[in-house]
């Protein structure tokens, strides 16, 4: 095991550390991870390994102590989670990822069907890290 909840932000509804996704950079390996109920409060955090470090020891590995994505009240966009990774045809990174346009949900938000798909850019920090940046607002066309 190399997470389990423990922030606060871990365990807000639910004690929750599902759905891992991985991404290399440079000389590090990230997992991505989603957290909490899967309201208004789900959200990544990430774990990262200097990539020539043994990854079945967990002690070699960093979590983070703050989630690295969540909730844009700003944009209307709750509970970003339960990721992947993918690069374009340019090979910039793309986060795929869903996301609620609402927080009104009825009974256990686990059965409310409407969590719906997402793609954002990423870029990276001079640190090697993963910035994620926030969750933009939803857009529609205009023919």
């Amino acid at each position: 095991m190399l997470s389990r909840p423990e922030y606060e932000w871990e365990c807000a509804g639910f004690s929750v550390n599902e759905g891992p996704a991985v991404i290399r950079h440079n000389d590090r390996l990230f997992v991505t991870y989603s957290a909490s109920a899967t309201d208004e409060n789900y959200c990544l955090g990430m774990l990262s390994i200097d990539a020539l470090a043994d990854p079945l020891d967990s002690r070699a590995w960093q979590k983070s102590a703050r989630p690295v994505f969540s909730t844009s009240w700003d944009n209307q966009q709750y509970g970003p989670g339960h990721n992947s990774f993918t690069q374009d045809e340019k090979g910039q990174d793309v986060l795929v990822y869903h996301a609620r346009n609402y927080t009104e949900i009825e009974g256990d938000p686990l059965w409310d069907p409407n969590r719906h798909t997402r793609l954002k850019y990423f870029t990276w920090r001079k640190d090697g890290t993963p910035d994620f940046g926030v969750p933009p607002a939803d857009h529609t066309s205009v023919p």
